[in-house]
């Protein structure tokens, strides 16, 4: 019996050919592509300076006043957002149960030009449409679009949610574009995807599908527009940039989707290309398409609507997605315009400059990024009611720690710290002398990446994997980080300012947030199911979440959660008094822990022994605790203190910040290594430093690093800071 079917009920895009989705589908049929001259004189500088705009028009007639204030990526956003909900007339729904995913290349800038947190935008949607559900920012380049559809699905089938936004938004920034043009990758006029490969052309706008089960959708009298059947996740493990030219990291990505969808290639009716227009990536794609499709490769047709509106960015699967739905419902694959004249015809179907009426009850959505992930959605004609089995449920795990902070490099340095009370307050990891990769890779590498590969070579250690080649392709990764490389970030800006037409390359191709989880992929030899989690300082909680929808759903026996933050500048001195303390001012620290989560039959098989049990997790609005923990190590804010002195009296506080500073992600993930560790071992951090709690008394926090006994259940919660707030249960083994 099959799992629940689920489907899509609402659309929602905004880009350069269309205000919405019915003129968004009208242009595409119709040829009437999008890519125009950039005006503003800014881009004046760059030879390249063709984009897909869309006009302010278009984003002003669509918002009340009260949304005139907001930055152009959440306008963006919130009207497809509404666009999408309007159409599934979802009216009435347990916000608590509504869900949103949000895909998202680049950090925007708010109303004032100022960067903001990455999830800013996500916060944003959340507050005006009341949505209360479990919510996640994936970034996996250009890849984030179709990743975060693939994640919506999995909140439903897991029972997280009953209706779930899933979908991307990007704008054009000059300093991304500035980056293209440093790497030559710009075509000067329209991009001709597939036929004269002289480069890309950028792109903005957002897009939203609405999913939910099909039992719900159809009791609510809700009109089912496609079924997304299936989708797969992978890692090219290649370069932080380039496509792997042998097609391996794409193939293995649609082979995943037609296997969770349970179809063949046979049944495939039409393929969305991702159709850069780039040398490299049109190259691969036909390899990919020859390899999957086999003889038959010909007679799929297969096109790019990059052609009309650019490339999109983090927006580009979901736009994709969007346009993959209407070719279902309508019956017609939209053309690639533009397509060379003398092009080589050569064996595959591009489905040149009109677009072709044709049956389609099934169609593949391809998407692939810079450091070096891969996506497929299935998309189906939706099928009736019908009986399905519920996802089993597994028991997972954790069974290697890497931690990499001030306090020392793995396990075993950093409990002897804990043991002796060393603060790192601030400090950066020191890697000195050592090497976590090939010299070739490691020299050339961000700080943040070597910090991410040792915590994951160390985790993989401590955990005694030792997986033959075959299996090793199937290890899955989840990267966690609330800001990417601050040293990276901060080059590039640097360069762009002193002369955007030579921006730093390498910088560039490292600003990209899942850009070091594509390190630690390459490093590592991991071609697994693989994303990138931005939440701020919920990010490792919500990775782990992720980390356990792959195993339940058997995309993965063995997960890599790696997450990892840094800070550049000079931390003040006497600035720092302490977690919980009335008077304490957060000091910033960098950081990177990875620990490896694997399916409970898997360690047990393969004679592992595990730290901990993960119990549960949660990450919706209102968190509750069904079994009492004897230990919680939480963020360090007075209101999760006052929560969980008030729900937990008796149980002890303490959290892991007061030793290293926040390192945002990394500190999220520190507090679940250490948990773990206090489970096994009966090793906790202490608050030394705590003289007046702005919650409770003194007793009610942990003051010694040596527990009375190891505690059976630990409770771990993390937050970003006006939006998620997560909590992760383990449990001794």
């Amino acid at each position: 019996m099959a799992l629940r079917p689920v489907v899509v009920t609402g659309l929602g895009v905004i880009c350069a050919i269309g205000r919405d989705p019915a003129e968004f589908w009208h242009r595409l049929t119709t040829g009437q592509g999008g890519l125009t001259p950039i005006q503003d004189p800014a881009f004046a500088v760059f030879e390249a300076r063709y984009a897909g705009q869309v006009p302010d028009e278009w984003i002003t007639g669509q918002l009340p006043e009260s949304d005139a204030a907001l930055d152009r990526t959440a306008r963006l956003a919130l009207i497809a957002a509404r666009q999408a909900v309007a159409q599934a007339g979802l009216t009435s729904i347990d916000a608590a149960r509504f869900g949103m995913i949000l895909g998202k290349c680049q950090a925007t800038p708010d109303a004032a030009g100022h960067y903001q947190p990455m999830h800013r935008t996500q916060d944003v949607l959340a507050d005006r449409l009341s949505l209360r559900g479990p919510r996640i920012l994936v970034s996996t380049a250009c890849a984030a679009g179709g990743n975060a559809v693939g994640l919506a699905k999995d909140k439903i089938l897991t029972g997280a949610a009953d209706a779930v936004l899933a979908g991307g938004v990007d704008p054009l920034l000059f300093g991304t574009y500035a980056g293209f043009a440093g790497l030559k990758a710009l075509s000067t006029g329209p991009c001709r995807p597939y036929s004269h490969s002289d480069g890309l052309n950028l792109g903005e706008g957002a897009a939203f599908l609405l999913l939910e089960p099909l039992d719900l959708a159809l009791a609510r009298g809700a009109v089912p527009l496609a079924e997304v059947a299936g989708y797969g996740l992978s890692a090219d493990a290649y370069h932080a940039t380039a496509p792997d030219p042998t097609g391996r990291g794409g193939t293995s990505a649609m082979r995943r989707a037609l296997a969770d969808a349970g179809l063949t290639t046979g049944d495939v009716g039409y393929v969305s290309g991702h159709g850069t227009g780039t040398p490299a990536n049109d190259a691969m794609e036909a390899k990919v398409m020859r390899t999957v499709f086999g003889p038959r490769a010909g007679q799929v047709p297969t096109s790019s609507i990059k052609s009309f509106v650019g490339h999109t960015l983090g927006a580009a699967g979901a736009v994709e997605a969007v346009a993959a739905v209407l070719a279902l419902r309508d019956g017609i694959a939209p053309p690639t315009i533009g397509f060379a004249a003398d092009a080589v015809p050569g064996d595959l179907d591009f489905v040149p400059n009109v677009a072709r009426k044709l049956p389609i009850d099934t169609v593949v959505s391809n998407n692939y990024a810079f450091g070096g992930n891969n996506v497929s959605l299935i998309l189906t004609t939706p099928g009736p009611d019908r009986a399905y089995e519920e996802l089993p449920r597994r028991e997972a795990v954790i069974t290697g720690l890497g931690p990499v902070s001030g306090l020392g490099v793995g396990i075993a340095e950093t409990t002897e710290a804990i043991l002796a009370g060393r603060q790192a307050l601030g400090a950066r990891p020191s890697l000195e002398g050592r090497t976590f990769a090939p010299r070739s890779l490691w020299r050339h590498m961000n700080n943040l990446s070597r910090m991410a590969i040792a915590a994951s070579r160390l985790s993989w250690e401590d955990a005694g994997l030792k997986l033959p080649r075959k299996e090793l392709d199937d290890v899955g990764l989840v990267f966690a980080t609330g800001a990417g490389s601050a040293e990276s970030t901060g080059g590039f800006d640097d360069s762009i300012a002193a002369n955007p037409n030579k921006p730093a390359v390498l910088s560039f191709s490292n600003v990209v947030l899942n850009a070091t989880g594509g390190a630690v992929c390459q490093t590592l030899g991991l071609r697994g199911p693989t994303t990138t989690i931005c939440n701020g300082g919920a990010s490792a909680s919500i990775a782990l979440d992720c980390a356990l929808e792959m195993i339940r759903a058997g995309k993965a026996e063995v997960v890599l959660v790696v997450a990892a933050d840094e800070h550049v500048g000079v931390v003040p001195e006497g600035s720092f008094v302490s977690p919980y303390d009335r008077d304490s001012a957060s000091v910033p620290g960098s950081a990177a822990v990875a620990f490896v989560v694997e399916a409970a039959e898997h360690c047990a098989a393969r004679g592992g022994t595990p730290y901990a049990r993960v119990l549960g997790t949660s990450h919706a609005d209102g968190l509750t605790w069904d079994e009492r923990p004897e230990l919680v190590i939480g963020g360090g804010d007075a209101e999760e203190a006052a929560s969980v002195l008030a729900a937990l009296p008796g149980v002890p506080l303490t959290a892991s910040a007061g030793l290293t500073g926040d390192c945002q992600a990394a500190t999220g993930a520190l507090n679940i290594a250490l948990a773990a560790l206090a489970i096994r071992d009966g090793v906790a951090p202490a608050l030394t430093g705590l003289t007046t709690p702005a919650a409770g008394g003194l007793a009610d926090y942990l003051s010694k690093p040596n527990l009375p006994e190891p505690p059976e259940r630990a409770l771990v919660l993390s937050s970003a800071p006006g939006s998620v707030r997560g909590a992760v249960l383990l449990g001794a083994v």
